[in-house]
């Protein structure tokens, strides 16, 4: 009978606790981000766009991230910094609260050095000067994701036009796996690695950036560089990342970077002492007019006096060094790497902190070198060699020649106005 009633009771009250009104939210209360947005604006923080000069004008680009901040390690793709010992890495800028995705809004970058390679792994390490505040580093996750994982990846694909590109996917499965990727337009490597195999597309240039869980954890780092994956994506599995941190000589750089470990304070360097006068570029292969060459003069001296930059141009009827006709001989990449020696020589030599052009005639050769490829627009060195070629070819060198000073005032904003050209004509009318 007691039973009987308890349920009648039940009964009664169920309806009316049902009945309760939900609490609605506050009007101006924002509304839950869903898991890719919330990855999103955690990870993109500690993510690199990478910067890799490989001489003759010609630039990598790739993407990297933040993996130890006491350090300044970034993360990355052997394929993405090549064989170069420094790079350029850069770090997203917000307008507000929303990062900036306009490639043209990063001019100055952050000076790395490559400090450790795996080669086999395609696993690069580079330090960086600094690290800009706001940048945190991007933990490792404590395994491997199994199967039907959900994972974010960003990165800096080139097709795209835009920096900092989200792509959502799915693990499919985790193996080991060998492969090729290009190195540069005529090198081929070849890899073995742990993979982690994904539905989420990849391409050129997203190559070195984080692979991450819900938890925003590195579990792995895109490769987008595959030569016979086209319909997959492959990224290199956490489990190669941590055996690359643990080498000893990766350690070492603990150590060596630790201040606690720093019981002298390091020797104070004297600063560089400025170059009082521009150097004087030199037309030895006779490719330019007397007045062209001399228009040179006033802004390398402005450049220098302005923005401490030097703007050097040298031409040589052959190779000061070598024999003209075995350079000739050569193959292409033994020509370029043979000019590109030359050139980071001659460079040293003047103690160069700026850019260098170097015209040769016979074998016909132009080569564009920049010191300190952060203190330029991404792609200077590139854009530069292009415009003095497409003038070359159709001979017009002093228009090549005006148009690298162009190009290098307007890169450290000295360009001159139009209002200042136009009373510059007037002056040379009088």
């Amino acid at each position: 009978m007691r039973l009987l009633f308890a349920a009648l009771v039940a009964l009664a009250v169920a309806p009316l606790a049902s009945a309760q009104p939900k609490a609605d939210p506050p009007p101006d209360a924002a509304p839950p981000l869903d898991a890719g947005a919330s990855v999103y604006q955690k990870v993109v923080r500690s993510t690199a766009w990478v910067h890799s000069d490989r001489g003759n004008g010609r630039t990598a680009t790739g993407s990297g991230s933040l993996i130890d901040k006491g350090r300044r390690l970034v993360l990355t793709n052997y394929h993405v910094v090549g064989d170069v010992k420094t790079v350029t890495v850069y770090f997203p800028q917000y307008d507000g609260k929303k990062v900036i995705p306009d490639r043209t809004r990063y001019r100055n970058g952050i000076h790395g050095e490559v400090v450790e390679l795996d080669k086999q792994a395609d696993l690069a390490l580079v330090r960086i000067d600094r690290v800009p505040d706001g940048v945190p580093e991007l933990p490792l996750a404590k395994e491997t994701p199994d199967p039907g994982t959900s994972v974010h990846s960003i990165g800096n694909p080139g097709k795209s036009g835009a920096l900092w590109v989200y792509t959502p996917g799915k693990v499919r499965q985790v193996y080991g796996k060998k492969w090729k990727a290009k190195l540069d337009e005529k090198t081929v490597v070849s890899f073995d690695a742990q993979v982690i195999e994904t539905d989420s597309p990849t391409n050129p240039g997203d190559s070195g950036g984080p692979l991450v869980n819900d938890k925003s954890e590195l579990v792995g780092v895109t490769q987008g560089g595959a030569i016979d994956a086209q319909s997959i994506s492959i990224f290199v599995d956490l489990s190669e990342v941590k055996r690359l941190m643990n080498r000893r000589s990766v350690q070492l750089l603990r150590a060596a970077a630790d201040p606690k470990d720093e019981k002298k304070p390091e020797p104070k360097k004297e600063p560089a002492k400025a170059r009082e006068k521009a150097l004087t570029s030199r037309d030895d292969g006779k490719f330019f007019g007397s007045e062209a060459l001399a228009k040179s003069a006033p802004a390398a001296e402005k450049l220098l006096k302005e923005k401490q930059t030097d703007f050097f141009v040298e031409t040589v009827m052959t190779p000061w060094k070598g024999d003209a006709e075995k350079v000739k001989a050569m193959k292409p990449e033994e020509r370029e790497k043979f000019f590109r020696e030359l050139v980071e020589d001659r460079a040293k030599e003047v103690k160069l902190h700026g850019i260098y052009v170097m015209v040769c005639k016979n074998p016909s050769y132009v080569h564009v070198y920049v010191s300190h490829p952060e203190d330029f627009p991404p792609g200077f060195a590139t854009k530069v060699k292009a415009a003095l070629l497409d003038e070359f070819k159709q001979k017009k060198f002093d228009e090549g020649l005006q148009k690298a000073i162009d190009f290098t005032l307007d890169a450290k904003g000295l360009a001159t106005k139009p209002e200042e050209k136009k009373e510059d004509k007037k002056e040379e009318k009088k």
